[in-house]
């Protein structure tokens, strides 16, 4: 039952997929949805892309070995200020200016075709080292459950997702995620705490008194708080930059749409991960000696609740793989056809053009997918490690400056991203080889960040924007993301009533994800600290 369940999840995601690429007549309905996507779709589309493989199977592993408080506390936090910035504060902001793709905002703010490839590249480096790495590990694992060979369940698992990507672009994988996300929300609300209920809260909480530092944010690693302070800034800086995040704003229907998904979203983040972490710990006292710690969460769904459940944690597994999987494969194939083949060309193409080009790179991104994750490559692993990063040092000093300040220009920002990257991988590289140790508090991400910040201040001080960069600056500041949902609001018949409404249901939804939020921290704080 529980292979049957798990086949029919993926089957019911790839005809659906199917089914929603019907409904993509043009571009605009391939790159955001034509601007049509309620909150449901927003919600569910932000909330599966963010829970990844890696919570389900790596972060997981560190709960299950370390302790659940290593990363979750830090993480969750992290998470809830990043998601918030991507959302409401660069999201909303990119929206308002019409941009279709994150690059898009590169071209458009400096009018440099350097600017706008670098951008992209770093754009598609981040996205395969997040998403191939999943699609790696994710393969071995399924292989060893199923008996399928390795390179069979890429070569499917990439198909599959090239049948709504492909096709249906946005489209397709909005819907997807939605669908993907409900299996995520049945562990966390079913599979996670039936696992947890097998020995009880109380033994969960009680691996302290043999495992020295089990339930401390330092772990039964006893790592130095610089550790916990980095992996804060991690999540607040990959997160609230990340392509797959602030592109998921593009698509909403209005701005009302998009405060009820940033109220709703930055809630689900935190209460996705949360159960599973807890299910972790109890995997500790149900079975202590699992190797590696990355399958926890496999053999809790193969071996520690009944095959239904089984079936429904497997297939939110394949869910969260195939989410972010399929954000690399759209955002990646529209890096390769609308920011680069399209912004650089010299002469306009037609719609025709623009469709054929954009399905041709999603399959090109496929290909190159799948002969990575067949060829499992040991140097890619490293780009995995710093995707995160990459887009943290390499775009967050140079979207902030490039909304904020008009001294911002194509020089400060080719320098910033340049420097910011080169002197993560440098810095990281040398640690790890010994031949750098740094102090306390002080790590590869805090050293690259600055290095950017002031590399671009310096530069921007030093040159001057040109006129076609001043001139979108104040297009920036005059752009207001309210405007146009206003305009179609006041434009509708009853305009003061529907206002009145969306605003009430945004203070309505905000609140009560607020008090969610206290009463699940305020829960598990009372049961896990007495």
């Amino acid at each position: 039952m529980t292979t049957a369940v798990f086949a029919a999840a993926l089957m019911f995601y790839v005809v659906v997929g199917a089914l929603v690429a019907r409904r993509v007549k043009g571009s605009d309905d391939f790159y955001v949805m034509s601007e049509k996507a309620p909150t449901l779709l927003v919600v569910g589309t932000l909330a599966a892309t963010y829970l990844s493989a890696v919570t389900l199977l790596g972060v997981a592993g560190i709960a299950y070995q370390e302790g659940p408080l290593v990363l979750s506390v830090t993480g969750s936090f992290g998470v809830w200020i990043g998601t918030l910035l991507a959302v409401v504060y660069i999201g909303r902001k990119m929206r308002a200016l019409e941009c279709r793709t994150l690059p898009d905002f590169f071209h458009r703010r400096f009018g440099s075709p350097v600017v706008t490839a670098l951008a992209t590249v770093i754009m598609i480096v981040g996205l395969l080292g997040y998403g191939v790495i999943q699609l790696i590990g994710a393969g071995l694992i399924i292989g060893e459950i199923t008996n399928i060979p390795y390179p069979a369940i890429i070569a499917v698992s990439v198909l599959a997702l090239l049948v709504f990507s492909a096709l249906g672009g946005m489209y397709g994988v909005v819907v997807t995620d939605t669908l993907m996300f409900f299996s995520m929300l049945a562990v966390a609300l079913v599979v996670a705490p039936w696992i947890v209920s097998i020995v009880g809260l109380e033994s969960v909480k009680s691996l302290s008194d043999t495992i020295e530092g089990y339930w401390t944010l330092a772990g039964t690693q006893d790592r130095p708080m610089s550790f916990t302070i980095s992996q804060f800034l991690v999540w607040v800086i990959f997160i609230s930059c990340t392509p797959a995040l602030v592109s998921r704003v593009f698509p909403a229907k209005n701005d009302f749409v998009v405060l009820k998904s940033a109220a709703i979203g930055t809630f689900l983040a935190a209460f996705l991960q949360i159960p599973v972490f807890l299910a972790a710990g109890a995997m500790r006292v149900i079975e202590p000696g699992i190797e590696p710690a990355d399958r926890v969460m496999i053999v809790a769904f193969l071996d520690h609740v009944p095959p239904l459940l089984g079936g429904i944690g497997l297939a939110a597994l394949m869910a969260a793989i195939m989410s972010t999987a399929s954000t690399l494969f759209v955002l990646a194939g529209f890096g390769l056809s609308r920011d680069l083949y399209e912004n650089l060309r010299r002469t306009p193409i037609d719609e025709s053009h623009r469709m054929r080009v954009s399905r041709a790179a999603q399959v090109v991104i496929g290909l190159v997918v799948t002969a990575i994750a067949i060829a499992q490559p040991a140097a890619i692993y490293w780009i995995s490690i710093y995707a995160g990063a990459i887009f943290g040092v390499g775009w967050l000093p140079t979207v902030v400056a490039g909304l904020e300040w008009q001294r911002m220009n194509r020089h400060a920002a080719l320098g910033s991203m340049s420097l910011g990257v080169s002197t993560f991988v440098i810095v990281s590289e040398a640690t790890r080889s010994g031949l750098l140790s740094l102090p306390p508090f002080v790590d590869a991400l805090t050293i690259s960040l600055t290095a950017a910040i002031v590399s671009l201040i310096v530069i921007a001080k030093l040159t001057r924007p040109s006129a076609t960069e001043i001139d979108y600056f104040r297009q920036i500041r005059a752009a207001r993301p309210s405007r146009r949902t206003l305009d179609e609001f006041l434009a509708s018949p009853a305009p003061l009533t529907a206002l009145r409404r969306e605003y009430r249901q945004v203070v309505w939804i905000t609140a009560t994800m607020l008090l969610a939020a206290l009463a699940l921290w305020g829960y598990l704080g009372a049961r896990l600290a007495f």
